[in-house]
């Protein structure tokens, strides 16, 4: 077993993420590793059409700012975190994010990813899918999976 040097940790900004985030921090403190906090901006949700520059000349607008709110987000996470004593670093990026944590961990080489778990069960699984499932059949390293507290009544 190695001992990690390079952890991905992935935020969604969810309470779920913070949790994990906790973990990732006090993994990186104990093992005196670097934390590389990872989110993907997932704009297909928020795809628009060309057509619609015409129509709606505000939508592409809107959506710059959203993905820019999103990185300083990630910025001032990774500022809290040097704060705490672990080497930080962002790595943004556009897509989804099933597929870009893998392949940012194979970009950082990390030893280790930590996600955070939603716990979703039945039709919610079903419709959404699971982050972490998919995450863990294309992962380069280990991923420490992180379930939310409430989950664990």
């Amino acid at each position: 077993m190695k001992i990690p040097s390079r952890i991905l940790m992935a935020t969604d900004f969810s309470d779920c993420s913070a949790e994990a985030l906790d973990y990732a921090v006090l993994l990186a403190k104990h093992f005196g590793a670097d934390l590389y906090l990872f989110h993907a901006f997932e704009a297909l949700p928020y795809k628009i059409p060309a057509s619609a520059s015409t129509a709606r000349p505000g939508a592409f607008e809107w959506l710059r700012t959203l993905k820019e709110e999103e990185e300083k987000r990630l910025g001032a996470l990774v500022g809290e975190i040097y704060q705490k004593g672990v080497k930080a670093y962002p790595v943004f990026k556009e897509g989804v994010p099933f597929r870009e944590i893998p392949e940012a961990a194979r970009e950082v080489e990390a030893d280790l990813i930590v996600l955070g778990t939603h716990g979703r069960t039945g039709l919610d699984r079903l419709m959404m899918g699971s982050v972490a499932e998919r995450v863990v059949r294309g992962a380069p390293c280990p991923i420490f999976l992180v379930k939310p507290k409430a989950l664990m009544k």
